[in-house]
């Protein structure tokens, strides 16, 4: 009877674990692949981890197959996984039931897979090396829908937004465009820079959320193409070691992540500023096999051969490396990385409560005292990852990291604190947490007294300062580096210092040069405007110290600060129209900018061009304050460009010049289509239908290009004469699309 009990909790306990890589609902889940990681396990297996505390929660094992890719089903059922075309001799895919947690089936044996993908027709898509072939699944009967034929393998996938377009990236350079629906080309983007033999590139294509831009990674270099054009309207680098970047986007579309394959470094683009910052992930856990970038989420998921780093997008800044791998070898570096499922934005911030010290508490100097606090995790919300104490001086004013306190583990509720050797009555802690989520919560204390003698007395006395330059007398110009000195001290210590400049002979101090200097600090330098001028100019430091004791001193004199020779351009931005914003022809365009100057903005002007940039028409001229116009009754508006140029100049009163520009595109639009049976044409009206350029037109009937001559083209109509089949029109809904100069209409349909 006992042995029946304990095989029931068995298998019931064995039922739940199961279940749960499955049955949670919504909640995040991550699937970490690993090679050869436990001794003596010639394959790999699969790491189910809960992503709100990290934890381990099923292994499947699929030796002896070697996983790198996994891609699973919407109901996360199953998982389609690519065996490392390196590493597996018999090469292919398996198939892996999630919920039985065991292989099912292998597909492929003897062929190369390099990619797999979810496709947004809801059949997996398969990526083969040596037939050149994409291989389209139904992933429940795992029978073959479709084979795509390519030139030559088939390397990285990625489908539009809205799902009707795929991206497909072949082993040299080329990039399809391809249909979702009917399978055909829609175009072919050339001319990127050749990609390594030698590496696997696991995800190197990327479009941003409103299916405007489409990113794609190259060695070390990322081109950026348009894809209503189709061509590549920028490039940047980032200075990686490895010869293979994978890429991924955020929710938004504003940052770029980029991490290098096997490798170290990862990078943030800013597609708005275009700025690139780089971070190295932390030693000893691994290099880089694969990058996870979750909606509505602050977190990028970097995973390594033995660990996940949780990259900090907010702040820059890992907040979390924990050890994955659950063997006692080490696995191979080829095994690549993860894929994330659920719901990442769920849960709430902790919340955090400092209890010791509390205010007015009288704390002695060098003493060691217990610094206490209480956090709470709120249900179905991430686990904590951190802590950090801070002390403040000077009342909460400033903060430094107490040292030691810098990452204090995730259960610590106390930190044993060595009191520093100061004296003040503005002391402050601050005890700050952040948790799996990238969430944070913070409490202060408020004001305590630290004394050297335990009675709260504290430091009376204030500190010294004095000027050493300038003194007065001198005189300076406008643009000139000014070199400033001075000299502070104060029998505990100088904590802040604040320095500001007086136009007047000091009666007012309103502007401010710098504030919160550190104590140690004795010279500053500064950068004096072009606009700055006065015969009156004095400095003001105000220093204080630990206890809160203040002095100040003034320059004793006033110096002079002249007009220099200007020479700075002024700088202009343009906020509208947008870098490669694409304007339906005839529109009004409202164009918006900022102009401004070292001292003044003396005149505008707007200037167009419909031709790349080779020519530009004055549109209009300004005052110094105009920052919009609208753009109309302007006849080239309403005929497609491929690049056009809006221009803004601006002049300061000394002439020099500062310009900005921002190329956008003018698209043909269509608002009617009509086949006429018994005359066979086909009639389409709209605009834009005539070029600025070179009035080449394509036509696209259901995604097939049209070989026939038009048999009349208007700016506004567009009329061509065949039958069904050479028209390729088919019975019920039908698109048609118009790409003038290179540049592509919308997809409007019509019933025959």
């Amino acid at each position: 009877m006992l042995k029946i009990v304990v095989n029931i909790i068995l298998f019931s306990l064995i039922i739940s674990i199961f279940s749960q890589v499955k049955a949670q609902g919504n909640s995040p889940l991550i699937y970490q692949t690993f090679i050869r990681e436990d001794v003596g396990l010639e394959g790999g297996q699969i790491l189910v981890l809960d992503a709100l505390t990290l934890n381990k929660i099923g292994k499947i094992v699929v030796s002896p197959s070697n996983p790198q890719n996994i891609e699973l089903t919407k109901d996360n059922e199953l998982a389609f996984i690519n065996n490392n075309p390196f590493v597996d001799k018999n090469k292919g895919m398996v198939v892996v039931d999630l919920v039985q947690k065991k292989v099912i089936t292998r597909m492929f044996d003897g062929i190369g897979v390099y990619g797999l993908k979810l496709g947004s027709d809801g059949n997996i898509w398969v990526l083969l090396d040596e037939t050149q072939e994409v291989v389209i699944l139904n992933p429940k009967s795992l029978e073959i829908i479709e084979r795509l034929k390519f030139p030559e393998s088939p390397r990285g996938i990625i489908f539009s937004p809205d799902g009707s377009r795929v991206y497909i990236s072949l082993f040299t350079s080329d990039v399809f465009v391809i249909n979702v629906r009917n399978k055909s080309t829609i175009s072919v983007i050339k001319n990127l820079p050749p990609r390594s033999k030698f590496q696997i590139r696991p995800m190197e294509l990327e479009v941003s959320p409103n299916n405007n831009i489409l990113y794609i990674a190259t060695n070390n270099t990322v081109s950026i193409v348009n894809t209503s054009s189709f061509r590549v309207i920028d490039t940047f680098s980032v200075p990686a070691s490895t010869t293979n970047l994978m890429i991924k986007l955020n929710s938004t579309g504003n940052f770029l992540y980029l991490a290098e394959y096997l490798g170290v470094c990862v990078f943030t683009y800013n597609t708005q500023t275009k700025e690139i910052k780089a971070s190295i992930v932390p030693n000893m856990q691994g290099i880089i096999t694969g990058l996870n970038v979750p909606q509505n989420s602050d977190l990028v998921y970097i995973t390594r051969f033995s660990s996940i780093s949780l990259w900090d997008t907010q702040t820059q800044q890992f907040i979390a490396n924990p050890l994955t791998t659950t063997g006692v070898a080490t696995p191979d570096p080829f095994s690549l990385g993860a894929t994330i499922s659920g719901d990442f934005s769920i849960g709430q911030a902790p919340a955090l409560q400092t209890t010791a010290p509390v205010a007015n508490q009288q704390v002695t100097a060098n003493q060691t005292i217990s610094i206490k606090w209480q956090t709470t995790v709120m249900p179905q919300s991430y686990s904590i990852a951190s802590h950090k104490i801070e002390l403040s001086t000077d009342g909460g004013m400033t903060f430094n990291v107490i040292p030691g306190a810098e990452q204090l583990k995730p259960e610590a509720q106390d930190f044993t604190w060595q009191v520093p050797d100061i004296e003040t009555s503005k002391a402050q802690i601050r005890v700050s947490t952040v948790d799996l989520g990238a969430r944070r919560a913070s409490s202060t204390t408020g004001n305590f007294t630290i004394s050297r003698n335990g009675g709260g007395g504290g430091d009376t006395q204030p500190p010294m300062v004095d000027f050493l330059s300038p003194k007065g007398g001198e005189t300076f110009n406008s643009g000139d580096t000014l070199q400033i000195s001075w000299s502070s001290s104060d029998n505990v210590g100088v904590t802040s210092q604040d320095l500001s400049l007086s136009t007047d002979g000091g009666a007012t101090f309103p502007i401010t040069l710098a504030s919160g200097l550190s104590g140690s600090t004795q010279q500053f330098t500064y950068q004096i405007p072009m606009s700055l001028q006065s015969n009156q100019t004095r400095l003001k430091l105000v220093v204080r110290d630990a206890a809160g004791n203040m002095a100040q001193a003034t320059t004793p004199s006033n110096f002079s600060i002249m007009l220099g020779a200007d020479n700075i351009p002024p700088t202009v931005t343009i906020s509208q129209p947008t870098q490669s914003q694409s304007i339906i022809a005839g529109q009004t365009i409202q164009v918006k900018w900022q102009s401004t100057d070292n001292r003044a903005v003396a005149s505008q002007a707007l200037l167009l061009s419909f031709d790349n940039g080779k020519t530009f028409n004055q549109i209009a001229s300004f005052g110094a304050t105009d920052s919009s116009f609208t753009l109309s009754n302007i006849d080239k508006l309403s005929l497609t460009t491929p690049q056009a140029i809006v221009k803004i100049t601006a002049l300061d009163s000394t002439g020099n010049k500062g310009e900005a520009n921002a190329i956008f595109t003018i698209s043909p639009a269509i608002t009617n289509a009509v086949y006429q049976t018994q005359s066979k044409l086909l009639a389409i009206t709209g605009i834009g239908f005539m070029s600025n350029v070179n009035n080449n037109i394509r036509l696209f009937v259901n995604d097939k290009e049209v070989s026939l001559t038009p048999k009349s083209v208007s700016n506004s109509s567009f009329t061509i004469k065949g039958n069904k089949k050479k028209l390729s029109i088919t019975k019920g809904s039908n698109t048609v699309r118009l790409v003038v100069d290179g540049v592509m209409s919308n997809s409007f349909s019509f019933m025959f």
